[in-house]
This record gives C-alpha cells, structure tokens and sequence, in this order.
C-alpha cells in the first residue's frame, strides 16, 4: 500500500485529517496561513480541544490578523459587519484555544512574521500549509477558513515516520521563530522547506527541471508568475507542450489577467480556464516528475515567502494525481481568453508585479521577532500585539 494519499477537497480532507487527529497519542502540530473564526476554523479548534495527545501547537500567519475572507482589514469603520465579527471571532477563537480547559490544559498557539509597525512586512509571510500527526504528515494548499474550504484544493497525506519528524523539525524551527532552509530525500520523495529569505537558491533546481522537460510540463495554479512562467514559456518556445490550468474566477484578477497576457505573448503555451476556483499548487514534468505544496510558483515563492516544495517520481501517487486533478482539469476547462481582455488590463499586471518583485527583492527580514507566543486576551493599547486592529469596534468587545 502507498505511503501517499491524494485527497481533492477540504470535505476528504478534513475527515480524514480529523480522524488522524482524534487518534493521535503523542502530538498534533498544525500550521496554516490563514485560520479564522468560522466553520472551518472552529472544527479544527474542536479537533484540537478534544485531542489526547499532549503536545498540541497551533502555528498561524499573521496575515490572518490583517485579511479576512479576501478583505483586508485597515483601522476603517465601513468594512463589512460580517467581516468585523468574524476577525473578533478569530481573535476569541484563539483565545480559548489558548485558555485553560476542564482538562486543565489548552493548545499552545504561535503567530508567525508579525508586522508590528512596519506595514512593508506584511509583504513577509509564511505561507506553509502543515499537519504532522504522530508519524503521518499533511502536506498541500488547504488553509483554515470557510472560504479556502469552499475553494477546489488538495492535501497530501503521507504515512511516514522519518518525513513526519523532518517535518516537525521544521515546524519546530518556525515555532521558535528561527526558520531556515532545509532538504531532505526520503527514497522516492524529496522535501524542502523554504524559510523566506535564501528561496532563489532552493528553487533554482526547479527552474532547471522546467529547463529540461523533454515533453511536457503540466501546471495547476491560480497564482503563478515570473520566474517560473518565464521557464514555462521558453520550454513552449523550443516545443514542449506547457499547460496551465488556472480559474477564471481568481480570487485575484491581476494575476489572473497576468496569466492571459502571457498567454498572448507566448507562442505554444497554453492556457487553460478552469470554471471553479482552484487553490491547488501542483506541476508535473513530463509525466514522471511531480511537485506540490504550497509553493505557488510565483514571485513571492521566489522571494520571500516561507514555504514547504515536494518533488517525487511515485508512480501511485502521480497517477492519482492524473486521474483526480490534472485529467478532470483538462476535461472542464476551456482555451478560451475573453476576445475583450483589455491592453491596460495586462500592462497594469505587468507593472504591479514588476513592482512588487522590486520591493520583495529589496526586504529583508532582518533582526525582526518572526513569532509571537498567543497570550491569551490582549490588552488593547499594546501595539506589539495588535494585528490588524479594527477600529472602536473591537476595541468595544475587548474592553466588555
């Protein structure tokens, strides 16, 4: 039996994840860039309330302090209601999650890349997608919020002892707030976890493997762009067949309209809308090689962004991967780029991106904390603390 399981979904994923976690005897470590006070933030609270296993951590990206359900959250008063409520819920999420128990014991609760007081870090995330469960290991897209679980993605389950405590190590690593840049071969798999500030040397192996394709090379993402569309296209131009499915319904249309300006420039890349929203991050090279994670092959995977990549050749896994993501993408989506797409619309792209390289390339996360212990309720005048403070409404349901 493989040790890799494939589940497309957040509803396969989480039943089964849910089940690892409730079995769980020695810990349960989760690490997500986004997690909000919703249906699927709660469920994952309750799993971890509930678990047995006596080291439970939860690791969660600041970014769930300054975006909520794809809005971000300035100190200004007319963001939606909804909105305002469930970032109070998220806080008050944590909060308990973090609080003493019947048991006598809660969950231990970290907050990775805080912006504090300089906004440009808000640029610096990590951007990991974890669950190490005794000696199995999750791996893929899926985050922590109703709006991710609505999305099409995939985890990667895999049962293995010595990829499990590599994992743990590098969750260890971000918990203490000392990320670093690791690689490991496991027979057919390959790891490598990115810690945000030396990424170009770690990726450069997949810029060459996109160099080398002798036929083909296979994309799934909604998010990719410069270096790694650069690859994409030149491997187009000398004849390989490259294909990236991408949704038309992008939760962001800049880079949507990015990918259909590239598209029009490249000659022999195709393009291939998908009619969903996909959070996937997967690519297959030639049919043999396969890369996922929650690498998004972007600029920000580039740069800056804390990251795991795997890279494997396990037949199983790479026909499950044929037969329930890259065949039904294939088979649902359309070559068709709007015949309307506006020049400004590609040159705005173009010119954003080309901006936000030149400020990643140039940050630095320097002598900065890149984690913050969750200390439980938070007083509200303490700048160090407040992440993507809204305003006197949640100042009013603090100070209750």
């Amino acid at each position: 039996m493989s040790r890799f399981q494939l589940k497309i979904g957040s509803d396969a994923f989480w039943r089964s994840a849910s089940a690892d976690i409730a079995a769980a005897r020695r810990r349960v470590l989760v690490q997500a860039m986004t997690f909000e006070g919703d249906g699927a933030g709660t469920a994952l609270a309750g799993a971890l309330l509930a678990a047995s296993a006596p080291d439970r951590r939860l690791l969660v990206d600041a970014y769930s302090f300054h975006v909520v359900n794809d809005t971000m959250l300035p100190t200004l008063p007319w963001r939606p209601r909804e909105v305002r409520d469930e970032a109070r819920a998220t806080r008050e999420l944590l909060d308990r999650l973090a609080g003493p128990t019947a048991a006598g014991r809660g969950v231990a609760v970290a907050v990775t890349n805080p912006v504090r007081r300089n906004p440009l870090r808000f640029l610096l995330r990590n951007h990991k997608k974890l669950l190490v469960i005794d000696d199995v290991a999750w791996l893929g897209g899926i985050n922590f919020s109703d709006h991710n679980f609505a999305w099409q993605d995939l985890m990667v389950r895999i049962d293995d002892a010595a990829v499990a405590e590599f994992l743990a190590a590098t969750f260890d690593d971000d918990w203490r707030g000392t990320p670093r840049a690791a690689a490991a071969r496991f027979a057919d798999l390959e790891l490598v976890s990115l810690d945000g500030a030396s990424n170009e040397a770690a990726l450069a192996p997949v810029l060459n493997l996109f160099a080398e394709a002798r036929r083909s090379i296979e994309m799934v993402g909604a998010y990719p762009t410069r270096p790694f569309t650069d690859a994409l296209a030149l491997a187009a131009a000398r004849g390989c067949a490259v294909t990236i499915h991408t949704p038309i319904a992008n939760n962001k249309p800049l880079l949507r309209d990015y990918l259909y300006d590239l598209a029009r420039r490249s000659p022999g890349l195709r393009l291939n809308l998908l009619p969903v929203m996909t959070h996937a991050k997967a690519a297959l090279v030639d049919g043999e090689t396969l890369l996922f994670g929650s690498v998004n092959f972007n600029v920000a995977s580039w740069r800056s962004n804390s990251d795991h990549l795997a890279v494997t050749r396990d037949a199983a896994l790479i026909g499950a991967f044929q037969r329930e993501l890259f065949s039904p993408a294939r088979a649902a989506g359309t070559a068709t780029i709007p015949p309307k797409f506006p020049v400004w619309g590609a040159l705005r792209s173009r010119l954003t991106l080309a901006l936000a390289d030149a400020m990643l390339k140039r940050l630095r996360y320097g002598s900065a904390p890149r984690v913050k212990r969750w200390p439980g309720p938070i007083p509200i005048r303490d700048p160090d603390l407040l992440e993507g403070q809204i305003s006197t409404d949640l100042a009013r349901s603090r100070s209750r």
